[in-house]
């Protein structure tokens, strides 16, 4: 039987290296980013959670290369993360983040935001 050796490959660790190496970096640059929105022009929009999440993702995708679910948690952890430090940063106190949640429809717009940028997340890292 012949074996095919690929010198160019790289393992399944590498790539899962690779994708946190990328989705890291891309998770803080979201951060800073939506916290610079919010704060320094002054409009709070969770839409843009949205392509924050699908930044990571593609991210982790396209240089992870992963088929394994753990690429998809990685890319949800991130996202929750970005979510969750831009709304300390930008609000400062949990009074305020639960005022968020709590003020009628407006607050389930903001709970819907949060969900389909992690849905998304989960969805699109990975190769499928």
């Amino acid at each position: 039987m012949l074996k095919i050796y690929n010198r160019n490959a790289i393992t399944r660790q590498q790539r899962m290296n690779n994708a946190i190496l990328f989705g890291v970096g891309a998770a803080i640059v979201c951060a800073i980013i939506l916290w610079v929105v919010s704060n320094i022009i002054g409009v709070y929009m969770p839409v843009l959670f949205i392509p924050a999440a699908y930044l990571i993702s593609w991210l982790i995708r396209r240089y992870g290369r992963g088929v394994q679910i753990q690429f998809s948690l990685l890319a949800v952890g991130l996202t929750a993360r970005v979510i969750i430090v831009t709304d300390l940063l930008t609000f400062h106190n949990l009074q305020m983040i639960l005022l968020l949640f709590t003020n009628g429809a407006s607050g389930l717009w903001n709970i819907g935001y949060r969900a389909v940028a992690l849905i998304l997340a989960f969805q699109n890292a990975r190769v499928m």
